[in-house]
């Protein structure tokens, strides 16, 4: 089902919406409000390096994720990137430093429900059933990760999440559907 959606085509809302969620899965399953919070001082060449917004203010010490831009993901913030390359620039328009906190987490919400309602439509085309949505890209790069030999730990770390029942809640979710 992911080589279908990959391939689809559409309008430029599904293809932005298709862009956005191959860039969530090519990015280790990167959380929407972290995509919408990156900044250009966090890529050092094929490298994304972040911190998790989800968890910034209930943990203690937060580890700094580290992924490896793919091709494509470049291609994405070459695309549909800020044109202002300033480090402190945020790397996508989907949020600006003169928002209020509450204007920022209205924006993300706006631009999670635009992708998903891209992606909904563009999976109908393409013939698969499933009630997609942006979470898919993190349950998908689990699965295949772990399917693909990664240790859950890793998975776990490239997650971001704190406790690895996490992550085999995620993985356990589509195992059963996938026997």
């Amino acid at each position: 089902e992911l080589k279908k959606l990959f391939e689809a085509e559409g309008s430029p809302e599904r293809t932005r919406a298709k862009d956005f969620f191959f860039f969530s899965y090519n990015c280790s399953g990167m959380n929407f409000k972290d995509i919408a919070n990156l900044k250009y001082n966090q890529i050092d060449g094929n490298r994304l390096k972040f911190f998790r917004k989800k968890t910034e203010s209930t943990t203690s010490e937060q580890t700094e994720i580290s992924v490896y831009l793919t091709a494509f993901a470049h291609d994405v913030i070459k695309k549909y990137g800020n044109p202002d390359l300033k480090p402190n620039s945020f790397v996508f328009n989907i949020i600006n430093e003169n928002m209020t906190a509450e204007q920022k987490q209205v924006a993300i919400k706006n631009f999670t429900r635009s992708v998903n309602q891209g992606l909904k439509k563009l999976a109908k085309v393409v013939g698969i059933d499933e009630n997609i949505s942006t979470y898919y890209a993190r349950h998908s790069f689990s699965t295949n990760a772990i399917k693909s030999g990664a240790s859950m730990e890793l998975v776990s770390e490239q997650l971001g999440h704190a406790d690895l029942k996490t992550t085999q809640n995620y993985f356990s979710g589509f195992e059963d559907e996938s026997v």
